[in-house]
């Protein structure tokens, strides 16, 4: 007799005593979305910076890889995004970084930091992310029922053909030339200074000798 699959186990904020079966959360808005012809994208948020996947995720989203792309058509692709909790951010913005929101109470701003919001609900920041990148119009709902992001491995789509996206090579800007030679004269004038600094220490220390052979 064949076993059934394990039950997923993922990101789910499941209620107490009401009875929601394991993935509806998960799998809320499908039969909205119209999936023919829709490709199913996979994003691992493992080592990726959030911005730069952020970006990527919003390119998807809105269908700008294709060539049938029009702004005011939505044809972007389905997002699974994993690992949300291995994301990783540059410099200071995981305690920098602080997100606002009102309740609508006078006084009541509250705010909380990418660290604690990392630690509560990691797709958050992902999501937050991504839906700050897309345009404010009648498809921002729709292009949000297509992103489905994930705290670990574990999604209920393995019957879908997913496809995993591969992250594009990050393409350094070339310094322009005015920083560069700005650049330059700062290398060339810190050179002069410690070969300056090296030429007084030998002309100390060659009298310091001078003083004690006399």
């Amino acid at each position: 007799m064949a076993m059934a699959p394990p039950a997923f186990t993922g990101n789910l904020k499941v209620g107490v005593g009401v009875g929601v079966a394991a993935g509806e959360k998960a799998l809320a808005g499908l039969r909205r979305i119209n999936l023919d012809g829709l490709r199913w994208r996979v994003f691992d948020a493992k080592g990726q910076v959030l911005g730069r996947l952020a970006s990527q995720i919003a390119v998807v989203l809105q269908g700008k890889d294709k060539p049938t792309y029009a702004p005011h058509v939505e044809n972007g692709d389905m997002c699974v995004v994993l690992n949300a909790k291995d994301i990783s951010v540059t410099g200071r913005k995981m305690t920098d970084k602080i997100y606002y929101w009102h309740t609508g109470y006078i006084g009541h701003l509250k705010e909380r930091r990418l660290k604690d919001q990392m630690e509560k609900d990691p797709t958050e920041a992902i999501r937050k992310a991504v839906m700050r990148m897309l345009p404010r119009n009648r498809l921002r709902d729709d292009r949000d029922r297509k992103l489905r992001i994930f705290s670990g491995n574990e999604h209920p789509f393995h019957d879908r053909p997913l496809e995993p996206f591969m992250m594009p090579r990050r393409q350094v800007r070339e310094m322009r030339p005015r920083a560069r030679r700005a650049l330059l004269r700062a290398q060339k004038k810190e050179q002069d200074r410690a070969a300056a600094a090296s030429t007084k220490d030998e002309e100390n220390a060659k009298n310091a000798k001078s003083e004690i052979t006399a």
